[in-house]
């Protein structure tokens, strides 16, 4: 409690950030035609601070504006000059249009947007109408979202709830962890427009995954012209890591190609302690075993994509999109294992040297296009999909003298090899059709067919001084997996207060696997998933949203893959190729409401959670522990959350978060032990902005969160506290940022597990306190307009491989 009071004082002695504001419209003749190439100025007394031209459409930006007294300048050359005197205090959209004779007609200033909106299914935080876009990346505003929390890992969660999954422009990103962290980083957030968080995701969006979806929203400009970012990045912890990307935008005419490249040299040397208490014996037997490993990895992960969309006319475009991520992986892991008997003391090391990567290649075709006058749409996207790698292991286990520490003997030497190949192939369609003014139709359908070959091959360093073959632990397991879906939305507006939403969608499974030839699973499995919203806005602008929705949460490809990864010859990890789906359950009743005193959501909802395949340990054999996902039961939990948003004082804005909740998992695994836990959740977050000077263009950004203790299926994890502290200097189109994690050095992995008999205790450090710094320049015009984010049909697909 204390680290946490320190944290709290802390981050209430700190000053905060300067706003920045804009000025945007449009510039039409008497007859509302564009009027482009005009010049639009800022200026104070006589001299222009701001300047601009309109583009082909007549739209015009003037971005980073410091608030104060100004005078507007429009130059539409075959026009008369006109000078508007305008005070600005917030982000203004101003429309400019002349008549005939050469005189200012009209001018039409339009109010700011709410910060938070309530929709049928999402809440919508525009961020465009905050000081958060100005200078910064999306991943930086990712970080200052309500109800969203994000990690120095790249983990998203939702109310909660990890491993959320983001869109952009409503199409799904492949990308995951860091290399989503990194790509979002590479995108400045000046064209953002909005954050959309779906705790209950409506029918359209895959039914996989349990977790929420985060949507974000980049505005559609329509300039011509070049844009993009890069951005280089370094990062101390107990070793130096090193990241770089670039993001290009060019649209001319009818063509549109855009472009993304990312680099990384990660290194981490994350530190683990396994205590494992045995059940009491005859008094001569093993009693408690204590594990330290410490390991030192390095990935590199080089990726790009190249896509180009072509608009055939008005109301078609096709496109094409290329995507490639790599991944390489080299890690040592040293163990020193000691087992504590009834009289005596035995010591071994292990030494574990892994050599891992992966190379991902997906391509898209795409079309999109509008059927008729009333706004019905067609997308329709192929993609195919090619997933390879290669996972080598070599591991020598030693017995030691437990004085000196020098060997003795090799108890257990062997080499391992699990290369995995995944393809995947898949078409869908979605059709938008609106009925009247008031209603509308949603239809799609989709087919996915995966294929899975995994080839375990263990084998054993002889006397002989050769390598032999080890059947008890190789093995070759195939699994194919197809899915069909269709879904129907009905969207309806009843009046001004109330509407409501219902969806369907239909998913057929067919599930094979094999393992050494024979077939271990054949499934052949139909779902519906019913989703149903009800939204109330009452005439204060108060709405209240009531929420159910059902979803899938399938194993990953690598989850069923039977390989073994060693820490000691007797403790390893697993894959359980019987492992079955999950089915999740959720319902949900959320308010918002907004006042003097700021920007409040509550939430409160029940899920059940059943099948849930959970990592538990097991003694195969022996004194061998092994770790091993199953499906031991079901987990039911009532929650409540309260989201706010304000900004306290002019250099002061707060975002802060609660959940509360109860959770219930109850079960049985390996037929004899009894999972019944009851256990209430409670995590705390606040990220606050403060504004340290505003002629230097200095801010600093404080961001914690607490986790208390809770009690999962036989698993107690105990307090977690997550710190990071970022200083901002801006200076025209460069950012740079120095930023410190984990301050107390308390992010950290605590685990007690209790299971027939069994009690290990777990602690495991990350290697997370760091110092990063980085360099970032936003170039080109920044009214481009933002690539097509496709929804690609093997998404869904990546996301269980990465």
């Amino acid at each position: 409690m204390l680290k946490i009071a320190a944290t709290i004082i802390f981050s209430l002695i700190l000053i905060s950030t300067y706003a920045q504001v804009s000025v945007q419209g449009k510039v039409t003749d008497n007859n509302r035609n564009p009027l482009a190439f005009a010049t639009v100025s800022m200026q104070q007394g006589k001299i222009v601070v701001y300047n601009t031209l309109t583009d082909s459409t007549g739209h015009y930006l003037l971005s980073n504006i410091k608030p104060g007294e100004y005078k507007l300048l429009v130059r539409p050359g075959t026009f008369r000059d006109t000078i508007i005197p305008l005070a600005i205090h917030k982000d203004t959209t101003l429309h400019i249009s002349y008549d005939k004779i050469q005189t200012l007609s009209e001018v039409v200033i339009r109010s700011q947007k709410p910060v938070f909106e309530r929709t049928i299914d999402r809440l919508r935080f525009n961020v465009a109408g905050t000081d958060l876009v100005f200078g910064n990346n999306i991943w930086d505003v990712l970080e200052k979202t309500p109800l969203v929390n994000a990690s120095s890992d790249g983990t998203l969660e939702i109310s909660g709830t990890a491993n959320a999954i983001v869109y952009i422009n409503n199409k799904k990103k492949i990308l995951s962890g860091n290399a989503l962290k990194n790509y979002l980083s590479s995108i400045p957030s000046d064209n953002l427009e909005a954050i959309e968080v779906m705790t209950t995701p409506p029918s359209k969006y895959d039914a996989e995954g349990g977790a929420g979806i985060i949507n974000i929203i980049i505005k559609k400009n329509k300039a011509e012209g070049l844009n993009g970012n890069s951005v280089l990045s370094a990062r101390q912890s107990a070793v130096n890591s090193q990241a770089a990307s670039i993001y290009l935008n060019h649209r001319k005419g009818k063509w549109n190609i855009y472009t993304d490249l990312y680099a990384g040299n990660r290194k981490r040397k994350p530190d683990f302690n396994k205590n494992i208490h045995y059940p009491a014996g005859d008094g001569d037997g093993l009693v408690q075993r204590n594990i330290h490993a410490s390991n030192e990895f390095r990935v590199l992960y080089p990726g790009a994509n190249l896509g180009v969309d072509y608009q055939l006319n008005r109301n078609n475009v096709i496109g094409v999109l290329f995507d490639y991520s790599g991944d390489w992986h080299k890690e040592t892991r040293d163990a020193y294992s000691r087992d504590h008997y009834g009289h005596a003391d035995s010591l071994r090391f292990t030494s574990n040297k892994d050599d891992l990567n992966s190379q991902t290649y997906s391509l898209n075709l795409n079309y999109q296009g509008k059927l008729d006058s009333t706004g019905t749409t067609l997308s329709v996207d192929l993609d195919i999909l090619e997933y390879r790698s290669g996972n080598k292991s070599l591991s020598k286990t030693e017995v030691l003298d437990i004085d000196t520490y020098k060997s003795i003997l090799t108890t257990d030497w062997f080499r391992s090899s699990a290369p995995q190949n995944i393809s995947n192939k898949s078409a869908k369609a979605d059709l938008e059709w609106p009925i009247g003014k008031k209603s509308s139709l949603d239809l799609g359908a989709k087919v996915s067919l995966s294929s899975i070959d995994n080839n375990l091959v263990f084998e054993n360093w002889t006397p002989d001084y050769t390598w032999v073959h080890d059947p008890t632990r190789s093995n070759l397991f195939k699994y194919d997996e197809n899915i069909s879906s269709l879904y129907a939305i009905w969207n309806s507006e009843i009046n001004t207060q109330w509407s409501y939403q219902l969806g369907m969608r239909v998913e057929n499974t067919v599930a094979k696997g094999w393992l050494n030839g024979s077939r271990v699973v054949d499934r052949n499995y139909t779902n519906v998933f019913p989703t149903a919203f009800l939204k109330y806005t009452t005439a204060k602008n108060r709405t209240y949203v009531l929420a159910v929705s059902s979803r899938i949460t399938r194993p990953g490809f690598w989850d069923v893959n039977p390989f073994r990864t060693y820490t000691t010859d007797q403790t390893y990890f697993e894959g359980n190729p019987f492992l079955k789906p999950s089915k999740y359950y959720r319902q949900e009743l959320s308010h918002t409401l907004e006042g003097k005193t700021g920007t409040y959501t509550f939430q409160v909802a029940a899920s059940q959670l059943l099948d849930e395949f959970y990592a538990l340990p097991y003694n195969p054999s022996g004194n061998i522990i092994a770790n091993r996902k199953t499906n031991y039961g079901n987990k039911y939990s009532y929650s409540g959350a309260m989201v706010y948003y304000n900004k306290l004082l002019p250099w002061w804005t707060l975002s802060g978060s609660v959940l509360t909740g109860y959770v219930i998992s109850r079960g049985k695994y390996a037929d004899s032990v009894n999972i019944d836990n009851e256990s209430f959740v409670v995590s705390l977050s606040a990220n606050q902005t403060f504004s340290i000077s505003k002629k230097k263009g200095l801010s600093c950004t404080v961001i914690a969160k607490n986790t208390f203790p809770v009690t999962i299926v036989n698993t107690r994890i105990s307090n977690r506290l997550e710190t990071e502290i970022r200083l901002r200097k801006t200076i025209q189109s460069f950012n740079i940022v120095l930023s410190a994690q984990d301050l107390f050095k308390s992010n950290m992995d605590r685990y007690n597990i209790v299971l027939d008999g069994l009690r290990i205790i777990d602690k495991n450090y990350h290697d997370t306190r760091s110092v990063a710094l980085s360099v970032s320049y936003n170039f080109g015009k920044s009214t481009v307009k933002s690539k097509r984010d496709r929804d690609t049909g093997n998404d869904d697909v990546k996301g269980r491989i990465m």
